[in-house]
């Protein structure tokens, strides 16, 4: 990989968990909206993250959900391959939460599961780094 292209998932990297660390402050403050908003950058730049390290850029979100979904069924990872979808519902789930006053765990595992997936895809775009 060219030196231009690793300072540029470097930099996908670290906006990627600078937004993870804001998305867990931002629910761990019950401010869910805004984790939610910052799950799906820091998901959105590990996608983009694994394409640029196997040679592709991804121009605009469509191509990046579509990479995941690809890239999921390729891995056999269904958090990866539902990370968005999975996202895309926090909003209904949480309604529904607020109007039965039911528990949030189902939430709560969700969203484990997308950050999960966004660890997974770091580790897949940069397989030699250490933490």
């Amino acid at each position: 990989m060219e030196l231009v292209q690793q300072q540029k998932l470097q930099r996908y990297r670290g906006q990627s968990l600078r937004f993870l660390e804001r998305a867990n402050a931002e629910i761990g403050a019950g401010r869910w909206t805004r984790g939610e908003e910052m799950l799906w950058a820091s998901l959105s730049l590990a996608i983009k993250g694994v394409a640029l390290g196997r040679g592709q850029e991804l121009a605009d979100d469509q191509a990046v959900r579509a990479y995941a979904a690809r890239l999921g069924q390729e891995l056999r990872d269904q958090r990866v391959r539902e990370a968005f979808t999975r996202l895309a519902s926090v909003s209904d789930t949480l309604e529904r939460f607020y109007e039965s006053r039911t528990r949030l765990d189902y939430l709560l595992v969700m969203l484990e599961d997308v950050k999960s997936a966004i660890q997974r895809l770091w580790e897949l775009a940069l397989p030699d780094h250490d933490d």
